[in-house]
Formats: C-alpha cells, sequence, structure tokens
C-alpha cells in the first residue's frame, strides 16, 4: 500500500473533493507529532468521513506485515486516537448498520434483532456497538472491499514472500485508464484462480498476485478516467462512493483516499 503524501491531494480536486489549507497543515504537523511519540516508521492520512455534528480524519501506519496496519482517528487534528480491534461476530453486526455517522465516537447504536436485544436463552444480550468500533469495522470492510494498487507495484520473490515493487516503473501511459491493471490489495487470493485465457495473455507469476478489480461484480461498479493530457488515472469506487485512486507513471506515484459519509452502496446492483 502506498502511503499518501499530502502534496499529493491536489490529485484528488480531479474528482471533486480536496483538504483546505488550514487541514493541511493541520494534518501534517499533528501526524509528525504522533508520529514522534509513538516511533513510527509512517503514518499518513486514509481519509476523512462526515458526520452529521463531527467529522472523522483517520490515519493509518503500517505494521510488520504489509498487510497489517494501526488506525487512528481524530475530530480536532489535534488529537490522534487509536481505533480498537473488531470481532467477526462484531463486524457481521456492523455491516448491518446503514445510517449516517454521528460524529460522536461514544454513541451506541441500538441493536435492533429481537433476537439478539434478548440474547440466547441464558445469555446475556450483547454489548452495544458503539461509534468507534463501526469506524473501525467501516474502514477494514472498505479497505478489503475497494483498496486497489497498480499491476507491478508489488512482486512476490522466491520465497513467496510479497515485497513492494521498488523497480516500479508506472503503467503505460496508453494503458492507464484500464481497469485490468489495477488489482485489490487483499490477503488470500489464489492464483489458480485465474482463467486460462487470463493466465496465457501477458502473465507474470510474480507480478500478477492480486485479483484485478476488472473482475468485480456488478460489470460498472469502477470508474476509470485519464486526466490532464492522458499522465493521471483517476479510478472511483461505485459500491464506496468517496474511495478514489489515483496513478501518475511519471514519475511513478499512486494512492488513494476516502472522502464521505462512510456508507456502502447497497443497491449498486439495482444501479447498473
Amino acid at each position: 500500500m502506498s502511503f499518501l503524501n499530502l502534496d499529493d491531494v491536489s490529485y484528488f480536486t480531479l474528482a471533486g473533493f480536496t483538504l483546505n489549507v488550514e487541514e493541511r497543515a493541520a494534518i501534517a504537523a499533528s501526524l509528525q507529532l504522533k508520529k514522534d511519540q509513538e516511533k513510527l516508521e509512517t503514518i499518513a492520512l486514509w481519509g476523512k468521513i462526515l458526520g452529521i455534528q463531527r467529522d472523522y480524519f483517520v490515519a493509518h501506519s503500517p505494521g510488520d506485515d504489509v498487510f497489517a496496519r494501526k488506525y487512528y482517528y481524530s475530530l480536532d487534528l489535534v488529537n490522534w486516537l487509536q481505533l480498537p480491534d473488531v470481532s467477526p461476530e462484531e463486524m457481521t453486526r456492523i455491516e448491518a448498520i446503514h445510517g449516517r455517522f454521528f460524529g460522536d465516537p461514544a454513541y451506541e447504536y441500538p441493536v435492533t434483532s429481537e433476537g439478539e436485544q434478548e440474547g440466547e436463552e441464558g445469555q446475556a444480550p450483547p454489548t452495544p456497538i458503539n461509534e468507534e468500533k463501526r469506524l473501525s469495522g467501516t474502514i477494514a470492510l472498505m479497505n478489503y472491499e475497494v483498496q486497489i494498487v497498480p499491476r507491478g507495484a508489488f512482486y512476490r520473490d522466491a520465497m513467496h514472500k510479497l515485497r513492494p515493487n521498488i523497480n516500479f516503473q508506472g503503467i503505460q501511459k496508453a494503458e492507464l485508464g484500464q481497469l485490468t491493471n489495477y488489482f485489490h490489495y487483499r490477503d488470500g487470493f489464489d492464483i489458480n484462480k485465474r482463467s486460462l485465457l487470463e493466465r496465457a495473455n501477458n502473465f507474470d507469476e510474480s507480478l500478477d498476485i492480486f485479483e484485478p478489480i476488472s473482475r468485480d461484480e456488478p460489470k460498472g461498479v469502477w470508474s476509470a478516467q485519464v486526466e490532464r493530457g492522458g499522465s493521471v488515472a483517476i479510478l472511483r469506487s461505485l459500491l464506496w462512493p468517496g474511495y478514489v485512486f489515483f496513478h501518475a507513471p511519471a514519475p511513478p506515484k499512486w494512492g488513494a483516499m476516502y472522502y464521505g459519509t462512510g456508507q456502502k452502496n447497497i443497491n449498486i446492483g439495482f444501479m447498473l
């Protein structure tokens, strides 16, 4: 995963949103302080979730594993608090919440299922989901479903270990808008799921290590545009409106940012 440089936030004006000068300055100063306090190797902005009362700014920092990260949120761009882990049972309940975020980490969402409200016989009812947990679960779900990288940005070495490709030269300008050149950045993809046709057509086992977003259903769930005279690709997710990815090949840089209400488009199947 590429960690967004605040200097690259200007690319997202091509998608219709950006951060103002005051926000950028506050983010840069407070994240540097957080990095120094916790002795983090890197910390960068992940996005902004718009709440009814207040907005959540979200940042992330890499762990030992390429998929492991710590997440932090801030309501004032001064204090950054680490988000809690979410259990599989909590994630199931978080996915059933569809309304807007309020902007209050302590707000508790009511248990809507009658069976859950009363609990199983002889058991206490489940603990309500607070908004801090919902924020953590929503970020994890969004990352799994729409976080992407350009083809060739990572590779598997001879020991099958996933590594960033320091020789990545970017996608060719003529192919910037092709969805086959962008992969889901998530673990668990079995290379044997590729069809024989796919594996026969410009296939590289060391580079084609993730699932291409061109296979996502329903078709049309991704929007791809090439801007600035063909020098920048802008990809938008219609499943999670507000997730935007950019890739500029010369010099090669790429990144993503989320700017939205944190709501999944559950009606996407009826829209396409």
